[in-house]
């Protein structure tokens, strides 16, 4: 049995960001592994944009202990205005810290996440094919592989991204079909 945190980063309950993340959570849960589902958005322990002036939090220890007993980190979150959520970038600044999540060893970084993996599922109002075209999906899924997961030692399971979501529901059951069989 694994631990398994996801972490939610979308303001609207009604999101497709919220039904890959739940769909994610039951289907992991059925197969026997505990699941913890923080919504940025909602979470009493929400953090402010203070991260690097307030030094250590009753917040940073909730969360760095919850990331701590994980097994496996899942990210989900909307692909806006070409980056991720600032709810989720604040998060990330706030709870993966020198020391906690790497650490410098003669000027080099050492990730100290390497019993952990991550997931990543994001979603994006234009068509996959634009995000390819301009080279957004690639700046996108280095950012998050190199410069955050495996920087903090993590080996990535998978990094989807579920392009040409709008209003109108197009697809939307065969994304958490795929989002269900990555968690199988």
């Amino acid at each position: 049995m694994k631990n398994i945190l996801i972490i939610l980063a979308h303001p609207n309950k009604n999101s497709l960001s919220h039904s890959m993340a739940n769909t994610y959570k039951e289907e992991k849960e059925k197969s026997g592994h505990s699941v913890n589902l923080i919504d940025l958005y909602t979470d009493e322990n929400q953090q402010g944009f203070y991260a690097l002036e307030l030094g250590e939090t009753k917040e940073r220890s909730y969360y760095q202990n919850k990331i701590r007993k994980a097994d496996e980190l899942v990210f989900v979150f909307p692909y806006w205005w070409g980056s991720i959520p600032a709810i989720l970038k604040n998060w990330l600044d706030w709870n993966f810290t020198t020391g906690f999540a790497y650490e410098y060893k003669n000027s080099r970084p050492v990730g100290l996440f390497t019993e952990k993996t991550a997931t990543v599922f994001t979603t994006t109002g234009a068509p996959k094919f634009w995000y390819d075209l301009t080279g957004a999906n690639r700046r996108l899924k280095n950012m998050w592989k190199e410069q955050i997961l495996n920087f903090c030692g993590m080996k990535v399971n998978s990094f989807n991204i579920f392009g040409g979501i709008n209003t109108n529901s197009k697809d939307i059951d065969e994304i958490l079909a795929a989002v269900a069989k990555r968690a199988k």
